[in-house]
């Protein structure tokens, strides 16, 4: 239990008093521009899948006997959105790192859509359970990601 509840809390950035989900997500935009250019885009896709399995395994042992299971301390789900927010940053700069600029506008197009949830996303945020916990902030993210592929291209 305290190693799920490490890895929901994303290292206990959870509990943040204030905007936990938005601390994650920063701290997730931080760590892939630092480690950005070691990343391969095939490698990050990788991580984020192995990231997406370890959390849903994680959030269904946390949250086992909670009522209300979306809760603001269980962030790890905010790190997926987030890293596939950024995916095509290493996509567009193969060559080169990402700029920072380019990092902080996924940050806000990430943020936008987890926060005002446009159809679909607020569909699965409704739901009480993991799948829904998870599914809403990869939806997020790629709406998010292809937003930021439409500011790369034009």
């Amino acid at each position: 239990m305290r190693l799920a509840k490490l890895i929901v809390t994303f290292f206990y950035i959870g509990h943040a008093k204030i905007a936990p989900g938005s601390i994650a997500s920063l701290a997730t935009s931080l760590l892939f521009y630092l480690f950005a250019k070691y990343l391969v885009y095939h490698f990050f896709i990788i991580i984020i899948l192995a990231t997406i399995f370890l959390a849903f395994f994680c959030i269904s042992i946390y949250t086992n006997k909670l009522p209300e299971k979306d809760r603001s301390e269980i962030v790890i789900d905010e790190v997926v959105g987030q890293s596939i927010a950024l995916l095509p940053l290493l996509l567009f700069s193969e060559t080169t790192s990402p700029d920072f600029f380019m990092c902080i506008i996924s940050l806000l197009f990430f943020r936008f859509f987890d926060i005002v949830k446009p159809y679909p996303i607020n569909k699965f945020d409704k739901m009480n359970n993991t799948f829904g916990i998870i599914f809403d902030d990869i939806l997020a993210g790629v709406f998010s990601a292809l937003l930021l592929t439409l500011a790369l291209i034009f």
